[in-house]
């Protein structure tokens, strides 16, 4: 490595001498220093020499390890959680006793405070990728009768967020270390899943909801997906572990959103039950989703997280991969009667067409003939917003509506139906009479045709 050719025996020997033995030989107590500010930066500094140059720093590395080890019990907690950092690289880089390994992962698992979370997450970070390899398949604790043993490294953190869920705030980080390493928790999948996604709720729609939180629910929503992309990988993965630990923490939740309705029987079936996102979990994940997008305006238009959780909803929607829903239009309605009593607002109307849209384009006929009504009701609201984005979105909903209404006779001989065309038709007549919002109008009359 570079850093070590740039590291010369006498560097690092001044290093030795002046930064890490110093603190090895005043007994369990590191000595003290003029500031703490210096005690931080000589933990970073020996952070920076494994990471950056561990074979030049081989020869000392019993006593970094203890230089770490002794700062962890520091009281200070940007010391102490950056000495955590230290110890991590080292077990990175080096052979650790297990005894070590294990407390050290342990203690940052149950490590929460806010103020340094960020050392914990990057500490966590650096173990995780090696933990399998340090620690292999070996088990905390004998396995249940007729359950497979699980790493100790994965037992832990699944402890964590068991004995924790009541308290986000003492298992973030975890989520977030589960989330960030999707590859390396997959063969483990089924031992979180049902926890995973009982968790969104909090994070995403609760009073205590925050950005971070609901970034860290879409994290989650997205690792779903990374899992079942690489399960299709795996041609269909291991189904027998996928039985064996899904009986084992139980049938997952069904969902009660009132924005998710019924499963839809037609289209495709899948060729075996899809155990970690059957319809009942994904239905939890695409209504969350909605009820984001559709009532919490402030997460949808004034962060970088709606764009996000739209291509989330589209994902989990798309009707070439799943089998489809049956969603109702709940939210949809409410949102387009909050706007209706607010003056529709151009940029909220343009935020639920877009939403709905994404919703309409991977609905079956069956889905447009119970809901034409709803949809011609919420077209019909937003068909006079003099705005050509809306507008667009409006002639597109329009076409599938009439579409739908050409294809079903029984749907295009309904009363919904007639009242739509008698709409369109007198409001098209009305704006080339007046010539006003020409633009729209000359969409709608080149999307009906």
């Amino acid at each position: 490595q570079r850093g070590a050719e740039l590291l010369r025996a006498p560097v690092l020997s001044l290093i030795h001498q002046r930064g890490w033995q110093p603190h090895l030989t005043g007994g369990s107590q590191p000595m003290a220093a003029p500031k703490a500010s210096v005690r931080l930066e000589l933990v970073q500094l020996s952070s920076v020499l494994i990471r950056h140059a561990a074979p030049a720093v081989a020869d000392l590395r019993k006593d970094i390890i203890k230089f770490g080890w002794m700062f962890i019990r520091n009281e200070d907690i940007m010391i102490k959680n950056a000495s955590y950092v230290l110890v991590a690289q080292f077990i990175a880089a080096f052979d650790t006793p297990l005894k070590i390994i294990l407390q050290a992962y342990s203690s940052l698992l149950k490590a929460h405070q806010v103020e340094s979370r960020f050392l914990v997450r990057q500490a966590l970070d650096i173990l995780l990728p090696v933990l399998p390899v340090r620690l292999g398949q070996q088990a905390s604790e004998p396995p249940a009768a007729g359950a497979a043993a699980l790493p100790a490294w994965v037992l832990l953190a699944k402890r964590i967020l068991v004995d924790n869920s009541a308290s986000l705030a003492h298992t973030t980080h975890v989520y977030q270390l589960i989330a960030g390493h999707p590859a390396i928790f997959f063969p483990f999948r089924m031992h979180f899943a049902s926890n995973l996604v009982g968790v969104l709720q909090k994070m995403c729609l609760t009073h205590s909801a925050t950005s971070e939180t609901r970034t860290l629910a879409l994290d989650i929503m997205d690792l779903f997906l990374a899992w079942h992309e690489m399960l299709e990988g795996h041609g269909g993965g291991d189904a027998n572990h996928n039985l064996v630990a899904a009986s084992a923490e139980g049938d997952a939740n069904r969902s009660s959103d009132e924005g998710v309705g019924e499963r839809s029987t037609s289209g495709s079936s899948l060729a075996a039950p899809d155990l970690l996102l059957p319809e009942s979990r994904r239905e939890t994940i695409v209504g969350l989703l909605l009820r984001m997008l559709c009532l919490v305006f402030d997460f949808a238009l004034k962060t970088n997280l709606g764009p996000r959780a739209l291509d989330l909803l589209q994902r989990y929607l798309d009707s070439t991969k799943w089998q489809p829903m049956h969603l109702r239009l709940t939210f949809f309605e409410r949102s387009i009667q909050q706007i209706e009593a607010q003056g529709m607002n151009q940029q909220l109307v343009l935020h639920i067409l877009t939403v709905l849209s994404t919703v309409t384009s991977q609905m079956q006929p069956v889905w447009f003939e119970e809901y034409f009504g709803v949809l011609a009701a919420i077209i019909r609201k937003c068909i006079v917003v003099d705005n050509g984005q809306v507008q667009k979105i409006v002639a597109s909903m329009l076409r599938q509506l009439y579409e739908q209404a050409a294809e079903n006779e029984r749907l295009g001989s309904s009363p919904a139906a007639g009242d739509l065309r008698s709409h369109v038709e007198t409001l098209v007549n009305k704006n080339l009479q007046d010539g006003t919002n020409t633009f729209g109008t000359l969409l709608i009359l080149h999307s009906i045709g």
